[in-house]
């Protein structure tokens, strides 16, 4: 079980089932903090800003597969009967298919949200099928779910906010994998330390932050206050620590979910020092010490984010210049900490 964790728990499912061996979900799936910033002038949200460098899908399961040892058989947005004979071919040949991006409304096993709350873009490890049911292995349970056909093909049907397609999957197939954990988790980490701060694009990393930096000031002179409403209101929600999600403040909404608005430093600053002396070096300490600062920074940002949103007041953002020139120190620190193991 890997509450909240649902992207990588198949990943670590296969990969155990493989190894006998377990890398833990966290430094696999907190591994990838970072920055980026898209900007699309004709988008609902014409800047949008992720306080991540990778995620979760596709591009997921793409940056581990080289240092894991899989490969990925993929496939969306075709028609269920097309992909429902895909996944089948693939369990014919033992390959384990995760199912990205099911809602949660038609999962029989989710009895909180089933047939009552729409809960879209939930990812299961399929492990088998028969003539009525695919059986899967989910983050939160223990044992093996069954989910009628006819349900997986409602829970399918619709694209997941940009992410993914309808119908979306990705064919596992790890044949020779890496057994040396701490290695692969090494690995990864500092390859995502070198993309923030060696990044040869200029929207991500620490060159994005320092170009976010530059330009924010002037978005008051540039968009509309509904524009920077939504901007604003897309930093906030991207930075929930456990899962995207709107405060209460904003949406009148309570989840009930303990859910900082620290971008996950938090979340990866604890997986670094739980795991230091299984799988890191000595370094990571010292790293985690600076994103879980960092983290801190990000919950104050959002706080005043917050503000303006509910005051429909932008007229001040270099207020906040020190606060992100604060977060790139320690952001650098951490990732310098990390090359540096």
């Amino acid at each position: 079980m890997a509450d909240y964790l649902c992207p990588v728990n198949g990943l670590c499912d296969v990969y155990e089932w493989k190894t006998g061996k377990r890398i833990p979900e966290e430094l696999i799936f907190y591994s990838k903090a970072g920055f980026q910033m898209i900007s699309q002038k004709k988008a609902a949200v014409p800047k949008m800003i992720f306080m991540g460098q990778g995620s979760i899908g596709k591009r997921e399961y793409e940056f581990w597969k080289g240092i894991i040892g899989y490969e990925v058989i993929a496939g969306e947005g075709k028609c269920f009967r097309t992909t429902w004979k895909n996944v089948r071919e693939l369990l014919n040949q033992d390959i384990p298919v995760i199912l990205f991006g099911l809602d949660m409304f038609h999962l029989p096993y989710q009895g909180k949200f089933y047939h009552k709350q729409h809960i879209p873009g939930h990812v299961v490890l399929m492990i088998g099928y028969d003539e009525a049911n695919v059986y899967v292995h989910d983050n939160s349970k223990t044992e093996v779910q069954s989910i009628p056909i006819a349900e997986l093909e409602l829970a399918w049907e619709e694209d997941y906010i940009g992410i993914s397609k309808k119908n979306a999957y990705f064919g596992i197939d790890m044949k020779s994998p890496e057994t040396d954990m701490a290695w692969i988790v090494q690995k990864g980490i500092g390859k995502n330390a070198e993309t923030y701060l060696s990044s040869p694009l200029s929207f991500i990393g620490q060159r994005g932050l320092d170009r976010f930096v530059g330009e924010f000031p002037e978005w008051k002179n540039i968009f509309s206050e509904e524009e920077l409403q939504k901007i604003y209101s897309h930093f906030i929600e991207y930075t929930g620590s456990i899962l995207p999600e709107l405060p209460y403040e904003i949406s009148g909404r309570r989840s009930g979910i303990i859910n900082p608005h620290r971008a996950s430093r938090d979340k990866f600053a604890q997986a670094l020092v739980k795991h230091k002396d299984s799988f890191g070096e000595r370094t990571w300490e010292d790293a985690a010490r600076h994103f879980q600062k960092s983290g801190e920074i990000i919950e104050e940002i959002v706080n005043g984010f917050i503000g303006d949103v509910a005051g429909h007041s932008f007229r001040n953002p270099e207020k906040y210049i020190p606060l992100f020139q604060a977060l790139k120190k320690h952001e650098e620190d951490a990732f310098r900490n990390i090359l540096n193991a």
